[in-house]
């Protein structure tokens, strides 16, 4: 059972920090990874539900590298089907069996997809995305929502990250944002189809699409209310506009068929990645083979170089079937509610202020808070400081954690993690209110 370490050691973590801020910035490849520990954590490898680092820890891992390892890592199925398409060629840069086999499966297993086409990360489909959405409708403008995460590029990376002063307008979110950058993008407040339908008056034949994460993940795990989904399709089909939900999270996640599935809801196009490729770097954008016709005659394009590499299609085809056997997501989703159930029963016995959102294949969790937040604004009050000393905490009990709240479930988690991360809760949850 786990135990709270008092020195959760990490020289070697720290001696490769120091070396790599001399030659690569920040010391790490993506500025988020500098708060995942007590200083940025180097890893050796992983197996399953399990991180190895550098200074020896094996920690329990609920990470999944930001949500692309829903088979944990070193699954038999991927690693064998990418060995065997090593052994064939590392790249083509032009059509493999590959290719056809993984765009029927997808055809196939979400609801309402006809075609897709193939990129390599979710900021990438994303654009794919938006350049086909606005090729279709001939418009330019894109209604975002506070608090989503779209990729970094700076005509979405927009009021990701707000304080509690902000106004509700489209704010740039760092440094190197020119304005006339993101000029098309309208911002507005999430589970108000009021907000929507008001913009679409203010903009009559103007705007392209509406852009959603169809669970506020980045945000918090918001859920969004009764029939806002199926509202914003809608209200897209009513004014000409083309309906996009951001599936890069909650794709193959929280249903083999995504959001379409989960919700019953069916967007014009959705964006695919992380749990895609179970690992490897591959995205994907599904929809209505009608939006995909702007590329056929040639209104716009859709290029890369990586795009259908013949490797990470093999991790996906894997992914997919093993994602597809019975039971999967049943098991992914009652270890969620039972880490759930636990983290709230702790709390309420402890008198910690705290409650859990989403669903119990990825989930967030609020300190300071009494009720469920429904937009990401509030989701503002939550003492993170709060969940910043639990979530040392944990990992000094073996469970390795992300800092914003949000908790991956994959298929590698088994009733002994289970057992693992519930212990070590009871034993830290008092360090995280206190």
């Amino acid at each position: 059972m786990p135990h709270v370490e008092q020195d959760f050691s990490t020289p070697q973590s720290e001696a490769l920090h120091r070396r790599s801020c001399q030659s690569l910035a920040l010391g790490v490849s993506s500025g988020l990874r500098r708060n995942v520990g007590p200083v940025p954590m180097f890893f050796e490898r992983g197996d399953g539900p399990y991180f190895f680092d550098v200074d020896g820890h094996k920690l329990l891992d609920y990470t999944l590298a930001w949500g692309p390892l829903i088979l944990g890592n070193n699954h038999p199925a991927v690693t064998a089907a990418v060995i065997k398409q090593l052994a064939r060629a590392y790249a083509f840069g032009a059509q493999h069996h590959g290719e056809v086999e993984l765009a029927e499966i997808l055809v196939r297993v979400l609801p309402g997809v006809e075609r897709v086409v193939f990129s390599n990360t979710g900021t990438e489909a994303v654009q794919a995305a938006l350049r086909l959405a606005r090729a279709f409708t001939g418009r330019s403008k894109v209604i975002k929502f506070e608090g989503h995460y779209h990729g970094w590029l700076n005509n979405v990376l927009v009021s990701y990250r707000l304080k509690p002063n902000d106004p509700c307008a489209t704010l740039p979110t760092c440094g190197g944002q020119p304005a006339a950058e993101f000029a098309e993008t309208l911002v507005l407040p999430w589970n108000d189809l009021d907000a929507i339908a008001a913009a679409f008056q203010r903009h009559p034949h103007e705007i392209a699409c509406v852009l959603t994460e169809p669970i506020l993940v980045n945000g918090g795990s918001c859920m969004p209310c009764a029939g806002y989904l199926q509202g914003i399709v809608d209200l897209c089909r009513k004014h000409g506009a083309v309906s996009i939900f951001d599936e890069v999270i909650t794709g193959f996640r929280i249903a083999l068929g995504g959001a379409r599935e989960f919700f019953g809801v069916t967007p014009d196009l959705s964006v695919y990645a992380k749990a895609l490729a179970a690992g490897f770097t591959l995205s994907a954008v599904g929809g209505r083979a009608e939006i995909f016709r702007v590329l056929e005659d040639g209104r716009t394009i859709h290029a890369g170089t990586y795009n259908g590499n013949p490797i990470n299609l093999a991790a996906a085809v894997a992914t997919i079937r093993t994602l597809e056997e019975p039971g999967t997501f049943d098991r992914m989703r009652a270890h969620g509610l039972k880490l759930r159930q636990t983290i709230e029963r702790v709390a309420v016995e402890r008198g910690i202020p705290l409650v859990t959102t989403g669903v119990d294949s990825v989930f967030s969790v609020h300190f300071g808070l009494h009720a469920p937040p429904q937009t990401y604004r509030e989701t503002l009050p939550a003492d993170a400081v709060g969940y910043g000393r639990f979530r040392l905490a944990m990992l000094c009990a073996g469970v390795h954690l992300l800092p914003d709240g949000r908790w991956y479930i994959g298929a590698a988690h088994s009733d002994r993690e289970l057992l693992f991360a519930q212990q070590a809760i009871e034993d830290t949850l008092t360090v995280g209110g206190k």
